[in-house]
C-alpha cells in the first residue's frame, strides 16, 4: 500500500505560464501603409543601440516598383508626345505665317505696279484691282486660319501639359511609397525585433510583412513589465491582483516578484488564420531597480491561492462514498476510514478543514476490503 503523511504547511495553488519582458513605454516601428505585399530585405541587428534618424529596416514591394516603372515610362511618353506635337504645330504655324507674309509682299508689289500703270487702259486697271482683292481675301483666310491654329495649338498643348503633370504626380506618389520602404527610427534606443503575425516568431530578413504590422520596437529600459500569453483555461483562473513569481530564462539566479495588473478581454490567434486563441495578461514587476532587458523570455508562476499553516493531503487520497469524503488512516496493518471536510484544493493537494489532526498516515490508494477496519 502507498501511504502519505498528513502535513501542516502552506497550501499553494499555482499555474505556470510563459511570456516575455517588455517595456511599459515602447516606440514601435511598423510596416508602412502601402497597398502591396511586403518583404523584409534588411534589418539592423537586434540589440543595436540606434540614434534618431538611423535606418533600421528596408522593405521590398514588387508591385510598387512596377507602378513606379510604369509611371516613369508613361511620363516619358507624355513628354515625347508633347514635344513632337509642339514641333508639328509650330511648323504648321510657321508655314501659314510664311504664306501670309508671301501674300503681303505680293500685294505690296502689285500696289506699286498699279501706281505705274495709272495711265494704262481701264481693263488692265480692273485686272490689277481684282488681283488685289483676291490677295486680300486669301490673306484674310490665312490670317483666320492662323488664329484658329493658334487656338487649337494652345488647347492641345494645355491638354498635353495636364497629362504630363498627371504622370509626374503618379511618379511622385510612387516615389513617396517607395521611400516609405526605408524605415528610420524617431527615437534613440535599443532595437528589439517584433513577432510576425503569421508565424508568431520574431521577424527576420526574407520574411513577409503587412501594412501596419509591428516590425521593430525600441523600449524604454527603465520601466519593464511582464507580458504573458495563456490559453482560455488559465485565463479564466487568473484574476487581477494575484501574486506572481517571475523567472528570467537567461538569468536562472534572478527571481522577480509582482502581481497581475490586467487581462485582455479578447483573445487573438496564436498565428495568422489559426483558430486557437491565446489571451494576453500583463503583470507588474516589484523589483524595478534591477537592470533587465526587455524582450527576455520568462517563466511565470501565478499564485491562484495561498493558505499558510494548513493540513494538506494528496488529492488522490480522498475518496467519496454516498457524497461523504473519506480518507483511510493507517492503524497497524489496517486502515480506518475517517470522514473529512475539505477546503481549497487542486489536482495535487487538498486542504483538510476537519477530520484529521495532522499526525496521521493515510493511504494514497483505496485499500482492499480486507484491510479496512469496520
Amino acid at each position: 500500500m502507498l501511504t502519505s503523511k498528513v502535513e501542516r504547511k502552506e497550501f499553494v495553488d499555482k499555474i505556470t505560464v510563459t511570456g516575455n519582458l517588455e517595456s511599459i513605454n515602447t516606440f514601435s516601428i511598423v510596416a508602412p501603409m502601402v497597398r502591396s505585399n511586403l518583404k523584409i530585405l534588411w534589418l539592423v541587428e537586434e540589440g543595436t543601440h540606434v540614434q534618431k534618424g538611423d535606418t533600421v529596416c528596408k522593405l521590398e514591394a514588387v508591385t510598387l516598383e512596377q507602378d513606379y516603372s510604369v509611371a516613369v515610362a508613361q511620363y516619358e511618353m507624355a513628354v515625347a508626345e508633347y514635344e513632337k506635337s509642339k514641333a508639328d504645330l509650330n511648323l504648321q504655324y510657321l508655314m501659314l505665317e510664311s504664306q501670309v507674309n508671301s501674300i503681303d509682299i505680293s500685294t505690296s508689289i502689285t500696289r506699286l505696279d498699279s501706281l505705274q500703270l495709272q495711265f494704262t487702259s481701264p481693263i488692265e486697271k480692273r485686272k490689277i484691282e481684282l488681283e488685289l482683292e483676291k490677295a486680300e481675301i486669301e490673306q484674310e483666310k490665312l490670317l483666320n486660319k492662323l488664329k484658329f491654329l493658334k487656338n487649337i495649338n494652345e488647347s492641345e498643348m494645355k491638354t498635353m501639359e495636364l497629362k504630363i503633370k498627371q504622370e509626374q504626380n503618379r511618379i511622385n506618389i510612387a516615389e513617396d511609397q517607395l521611400n516609405k520602404l526605408v524605415l528610420t527610427s524617431d527615437v534613440d534606443g535599443m532595437v528589439i525585433y517584433a513577432r510576425s503575425w503569421s508565424t508568431g516568431e520574431k521577424i527576420s530578413e526574407g520574411g513577409e510583412a503587412w501594412m501596419g504590422m509591428p516590425l521593430l520596437e525600441i523600449p524604454r529600459m527603465d520601466q519593464v513589465q511582464a507580458k504573458l500569453l495563456v490559453n482560455e483555461t488559465y485565463f479564466k483562473q487568473i484574476e487581477n491582483g494575484q501574486e506572481v513569481e517571475i523567472h528570467v530564462d537567461a538569468r536562472p539566479d534572478l527571481h522577480l516578484n509582482g502581481s497581475i495588473l490586467r487581462k485582455s478581454p479578447m483573445g487573438k490567434p496564436i498565428r495568422r488564420r489559426s483558430q486557437v486563441k491565446v489571451y494576453e495578461i500583463i503583470a507588474s514587476l516589484d523589483s524595478a531597480a534591477i537592470s533587465i532587458r526587455p524582450g527576455l523570455t520568462i517563466t511565470c508562476d501565478v499564485f491562484l491561492n495561498r493558505l499558510s499553516d494548513t493540513l494538506i493531503i494528496p488529492t488522490i487520497s480522498i475518496f467519496e462514498e454516498d457524497s461523504i469524503k473519506l480518507v483511510y488512516v493507517e492503524k497497524g496493518r489496517k486502515f480506518d476510514p475517517y470522514v473529512v471536510e475539505t477546503a481549497e484544493g487542486n489536482n495535487e493537494f487538498t486542504v483538510i478543514k476537519s477530520g484529521l489532526s495532522g499526525s496521521e498516515i493515510i493511504a494514497v490508494t483505496r485499500p482492499v476490503e480486507s484491510l479496512i477496519l469496520n
